[in-house]
């Protein structure tokens, strides 16, 4: 059976034009995203990451290339039935409340007069907006705003939610509710598609992750694809006495206690000196074990050893 692809992405290229010079947003970008897959679109500030997902939902058109939303052209209006969107900045009424937005959105969706109510208090307790759905929406936190946001993206009950930088400007314990969030709504079968640069969030939900740099697609893959083998090792190990874990602190970059157990991470250099010394001291070696880069290491070294390109140039 062919694999179902949720987008579908192919050479898509814009470039803007002044009258001095020309710039590439976006260059030659072909990617896949497959039905009910959690991808991460990561790049730094100015990547081509918000003007990729404008080019999706047909906000802005590309110079050359296509892109299609199951199987349908993204500038054909049927192509965004399927899909909610949540913006990078979100801008609302202020005196609606959450609810009342919600029922509007519900409206501009297409769900039936029948069935508003039911949707609106779904996507609401989904998106954990419910405890505040009768507050003006000046009145809200950044934090809280964003769940709103998220709450019009699901209002209309999509399969394929495109957001961009959904946990932006959210503290960590606003992080931490947004991820849970997205979780359920990966374990309900829905296609997510976010932008971030919070590389350790999407490590955690993410299937698969998509590095863009300069407006080019660099890397694209599961994370455990992506990251590579470091040589830090970390060693976990019991019946460490005082002395031992002195002369440890010494050896190695970072040394901790939990509980009876002591875990310590050292580069090759120092893993026999290392294990050595615990034997000497007769203390019990649990485990010791290669330690892989962070996607956040990752993307920095694939960013880092990518080409350095201009793309202004001046118009012929």
């Amino acid at each position: 059976m062919q694999t179902r692809h949720a987008i579908q992405i192919e050479g898509l290229t814009i470039v803007y034009t002044s009258r001095k010079q020309s710039y590439t947003a976006v260059h030659d970008l072909s990617l896949q995203v497959t039905d009910g897959e959690t991808v991460g679109f990561l790049g730094a500030n100015g990547a081509g990451k918000t003007t990729t997902i404008k080019m999706l939902l047909h906000f802005i058109t590309p110079t050359r290339g296509r892109a299609w939303l199951y199987g349908v052209p993204c500038e054909q209006p049927r192509a965004r039935q399927k899909v909610g969107y949540m913006p990078e900045q979100p801008y609302f009424p202020r005196y609606l409340t959450p609810r009342e937005l919600l029922a509007a959105h519900a409206a501009l969706a297409g769900v039936p007069a029948h069935e508003t109510k039911y949707r609106v208090e779904l996507a609401l307790e989904l998106a954990r907006a419910d405890h505040f759905a009768h507050r003006p929406i000046g009145k809200l936190s950044k934090g809280m705003t964003q769940r709103v946001a998220l709450a019009q993206a699901l209002v209309g009950n999509p399969q394929l939610l495109i957001l961009d930088e959904p946990a932006s400007g959210l503290d960590p314990v606003s992080r931490v509710e947004m991820r849970n969030v997205l979780q359920v709504l990966k374990e309900q079968g829905k296609t997510i598609f976010l932008s971030s640069h919070h590389l350790g969030e999407v490590e955690l939900i993410c299937d698969r992750v998509a590095i863009i740099h300069q407006g080019r697609l660099l890397a694209f893959g599961a994370p455990d694809e992506l990251t590579q083998q470091t040589d830090r090792y970390v060693i976990i190990a019991e019946k460490v006495n005082a002395d031992v874990e002195r002369t440890l602190r010494s050896l190695c970059s970072n040394v901790r206690r939990d509980g009876f157990q002591v875990v310590a991470v050292t580069h090759q250099e120092q893993v026999y000196e290392v294990t050595h010394l615990l034997a000497k001291a007769q203390a019990h070696l649990i485990s010791l074990v290669q330690q892989r880069e962070t996607l956040e290491e990752a993307f920095l070294r694939i960013v880092q050893s990518a080409p350095v390109t201009t793309f202004a140039d001046k118009a012929a």
